[in-house]
């Protein structure tokens, strides 16, 4: 008989997964592959009772019955229990927020075709039924939203589009390949059916939503405050955590003048980095560029004692799907952390349309340079996102991978691309060293604006103009990025995640001494499933 808090947890998972079928099938759990959420009010109540019976359960365990394990757990599982709460009964992000209801849609049918964990048969089934119950979840949103902000709706507006796409042209295509007339007439009839209800709600959203949202979109500093503390574990002051933005921002700029110096003292820091970004690769040779790039990397990390490989499986670079091509630039797919069967992990890069103009493709190309590409690929692969991921994976403990801890992830990622440089990636050219502090400095007024956004009340007008006068960002840019900040604040992850992480790594050093050991410091750290706050808890304490 398992113990109270195996049971709460088991409980937890079970009762979660049914709320959130669409996570569930990324996660690898597949039992709730042919549902598609429910968000009608009543539902919505009774997942609040949920949580607030799961806190009541959390109180009553007794402490003398759990292990040092436990207890971490139970602190993270009450933390994830609690925001859920405020996300339902404080920002009810289900009455403001209309992208919710098509990203389910879109996560939920992409969630069937994009890995081979079952056969294609199987899984498009599943896709029929979720289809069909597209217009319920959309005859759900209608009747819930309300006091949207504009940003909000015409960000919905935009996914839409997306979606559209993914309904139209790749969901086809994934079935291309079944062999069953009935069941593809059946698919064709589910695809109708959604595309019919999507189409109405866009319309409703543009004729009738979109004129009267007007609301403000900001969490507040109390909300944001517990945001950071229930989700991060950081209970550190707004205006603290600003005051260290500030100082890394202008440290920043600072090292990227004097990068910039080095390469062409007579230009702009701006004028610098587009100079060293025309240099990149064609747009039939970024792929294998890139392929080419993953084992340098990898052979770096190792030679340069970063990180211990988790596994000899080798992460593949792929085109990127279709349906991701209008969102993703790079990214790294690896299958859910209870995912069996379809194990494959790819590191996507998107290439150039092929229709775009020749102007368009140059400025897009510019991303890709050869001295920003192995600092996008070290985040997304070696020693990035794979390999932490790969050691998370390999944790026994099942709650924390359930509730991953996003700051920690993307801060990893984020720090990993200093680490590289530090340890003398590049040789010393000056150029590396220009492209890791462009991405440090986007990162830095992501953190910044976040805050302005939701508790200085910022608009969305001074946002722009702080990432084109701060991170020299050109106007889409500057534009794109304050829209993601208002739609979800966490994307401070990166940066106050690398923060987090680099005070731990000087707290090491300063107790260990001589003893310190930068390989064994990232190895343990990977291993942590949790908010780097607790992992430095933790780390610490095996100091005592």
């Amino acid at each position: 008989m398992p113990d109270a808090f195996s049971q709460l947890s088991e409980d937890y998972i079970g009762a979660t997964l049914a709320q959130r079928p669409e996570a569930a099938t990324g996660l690898g759990f597949h039992e709730h592959d042919s549902e598609i959420t429910d968000r009608s009010r009543e539902n919505v109540e009774r997942r609040a009772q949920q949580l607030r019976g799961f806190l009541s359960r959390i109180d009553g365990l007794r402490a003398d019955e759990l292990t040092p394990e436990d207890k971490t757990d139970v602190e993270l599982l009450r933390n994830h229990v609690s925001w859920e709460l405020v996300t339902i009964e404080e920002i009810a992000a289900f009455r403001h927020n209309p992208g919710g209801y098509l990203a389910a849609i879109g996560g939920g049918c992409n969630g069937l075709i994009i890995r081979d964990f079952a056969p294609l048969a199987e899984r498009s089934k599943s896709l029929v039924a979720r289809l069909r119950q597209t217009p319920r979840l959309l005859e759900q949103a209608r009747t819930n939203l309300e006091d949207c902000s504009r940003i909000h709706v015409e960000t919905a507006l935009e996914q839409g589009a997306g979606l559209r796409v993914l309904l139209q042209r790749d969901l086809p295509g994934a079935l291309a390949s079944l062999d069953d007339a009935a069941l593809l007439a059946e698919f064709g009839e589910a695809q109708q059916t959604a595309s019919d209800a999507i189409d109405g709600f866009l319309t409703w959203m543009k004729d009738d939503l979109l004129p009267r949202a007007n609301a403000d979109f900001a969490y507040g500093p109390e909300r944001y405050t517990k945001m950071l503390s229930y989700l991060d574990a950081v209970e550190r002051p707004l205006d603290e955590l600003e005051r260290r933005g500030r100082d890394d921002l202008r440290a920043c700029q600072e090292r990227l003048r004097e990068l910039a110096a080095q390469v062409d003292a007579s230009k702009t820091p701006a004028e610098v980095v587009d100079l060293v970004a025309q240099e990149h690769p064609a747009p039939d040779r970024l792929l294998p560029d890139t392929d080419a790039l993953l084992e340098e990397l990898r052979q770096f990390s190792i030679d340069h004692k970063l990180v211990t490989m988790p596994t000899e499986v080798r992460i593949r670079v792929a085109d990127t799907p279709s349906f991701a091509r209008a969102t993703t630039q790079a990214a790294c797919s690896t299958p859910g952390a209870f995912e069996k069967k379809a194990t494959e992990a790819y590191y996507y890069v998107t290439p150039p349309d092929a229709s775009w103009p020749a102007e368009r493709t140059e400025a897009y190309l510019k991303f890709f340079n050869r001295y920003s590409l192995p600092g996008i690929t070290a985040h997304e692969a070696y020693p990035g996102h794979y390999v932490h991921l790969m050691w998370l994976h390999k944790s026994e403990r099942k709650l924390p991978h359930f509730l991953p801890t996003i700051t920690t992830i993307e801060g990893w990622a984020h720090y990993v691309e200093l680490v590289m440089i530090e340890t003398g990636y590049g040789g010393g050219d000056p150029r590396y060293g220009i492209m890791q502090q462009r991405e440090a400095l986007l990162r830095l007024c992501r953190y910044l604006a976040s805050l302005g956004l939701h508790t200085q009340g910022w608009t969305f007008d001074e946002s722009v103009e702080f990432f084109q006068r701060e991170g020299y960002a050109t106007r889409p840019i500057a534009e794109r990025e304050s829209r993601r900040g208002v739609i979800g604040p966490q994307y401070y992850s990166y940066t106050l995640g690398k923060h987090e992480i680099l005070d731990l790594r000087a707290k090491l050093e300063k107790q260990q001494g001589a003893r310190f050991d930068l390989l064994a410091f990232h190895d343990a750290f990977m291993k942590l499933p949790y908010p780097v706050p607790v992992i430095e808890r933790l780390l610490l304490a095996n100091e005592t």
